[in-house]
């Protein structure tokens, strides 16, 4: 199931001749306080791009409300517009109509309250519909702007996956129609915080973390990690806590050093920035403890090796965890050599400058 680019028209198979169709149209943004952007976290604003829409009202006064929509509608992925469209069955106005929007893309990934509800916005209702009418731009409530930065940063790993080949995360994965979704669990007011459940494929966040871009993306490059290995995660150990600068075990610092540099890769820089806005570079720092239990010298390393040795992509390191369970960064090293990708000196002295010697 390809995420949609454009907005496709709806039209109604009972409806008579002398019916019309009627559409809906407008645009969803939302606000958000950019960690990205420093300490600060100045307010910015974007569309909502690639969420499901939904049309939804009713004919007749004494009609029940329903869907009216049958076929997948998406958010515009330049702007956030949606159009929404139905051709009257029995007459030649709608006595309610209103826009459904979902924090969700497809069955791709969604954004779950604390009780495991999908985020929605509703439109204001139109009553006595007989022509198009322009909704204009929205936003969300207020306090439900946190769960649509993370999922509008969802498509950020989605677009940059690595297998545009599979419509799904993983080549792994071949039934369009039945890809694993990735959910995203928003709770407002719990304390800061966020990691992966691999038992349910959700990626937990609290509070504040949404404002870092790089936070959202690492977790849910866990999920992707878990993805491209077809279900099975290494056994990670020695991980809690776990510190960009600062050794853990071999298997820790592979799993984070991935959802670091994939974050980085994905947002096109160098850097890890949390919900507070302070920035760690993973360029090589004295600071730094040394060797591959450490994630900032895994990150660092794939950061490098993708965007020099490997022609500036990760797409072979995609390929390469799609037929590798891969468990440490000295494991993943030695497999390149399968997708022809270098192991030879100059990819060792890009290990060497983070203090990785192999």
């Amino acid at each position: 199931m390809a995420v949609a680019l454009s907005l496709p028209l709806l039209f109604s198979g009972g409806a008579s001749a002398a019916s019309k169709r009627i559409c809906l149209t407008g645009s969803l943004r939302f606000d958000y306080r950019s960690a990205e952007n420093g300490p600060g976290k100045p307010w910015k604003t974007k569309p909502v791009r690639n969420a499901n829409v939904e049309l939804w009202g009713r004919e007749q006064a004494l009609g029940s409300v329903r869907k009216l929509t049958t076929q997948a509608l998406f958010t515009d992925v330049s702007d956030g517009r949606f159009q929404a469209c139905y051709t009257p069955e029995a007459s030649q106005s709608m006595d309610l109509m209103w826009v459904r929007v979902s924090a969700e893309s497809g069955k791709l990934w969604k954004v779950t309250n604390g009780s495991g509800a999908t985020f929605t916005w509703n439109s204001p209702v139109q009553k006595a519909v007989s022509a198009d009418r322009s909704l204009g731009a929205r936003k969300p409530p207020s306090g439900d702007m946190r769960a649509w930065h993370a999922f509008d940063t969802g498509n950020e790993l989605w677009w940059k996956r690595g297998n545009p080949e599979s419509n799904c995360w993983s080549a792994r994965e071949t039934d369009d129609s039945n890809c694993t979704e990735l959910t995203m669990q928003w709770f407002p007011s719990a304390p800061s915080d966020a990691f992966y459940e691999t038992e349910r494929n959700t990626v937990h966040l609290a509070g504040a973390v949404p404002d870092s871009e790089h936070t959202v993306l690492h977790e849910s490059a866990h999920f992707l990690q878990h993805r491209l290995f077809g279900g099975w995660f290494p056994r990670v150990t020695h991980c809690n806590p776990h510190w960009v600068d600062k050794a853990s075990s071999d298997t820790c610092a592979w799993v984070e050093g991935f959802a670091d540099s994939a974050a980085a890769y994905v947002l096109g820089d160098y850097r890890y920035v949390g919900e507070n806005g302070i920035p760690i570079s993973f360029a090589h720092d004295p600071a730094f403890d040394n060797g591959d239990t450490v994630q900032g010298n895994v990150g660092g390393s794939l950061l490098d090796l993708w965007r020099t040795t490997d022609g500036g992509t990760w797409n072979r390191t995609i390929a390469l965890l799609t037929t590798h369970h891969v468990g440490t960064f000295r494991e993943y090293f030695t497999a390149r050599s399968t997708a022809n990708l270098d192991t030879g000196g100059r990819a060792r002295q890009i290990l060497w400058n983070h203090t990785i010697g192999y």
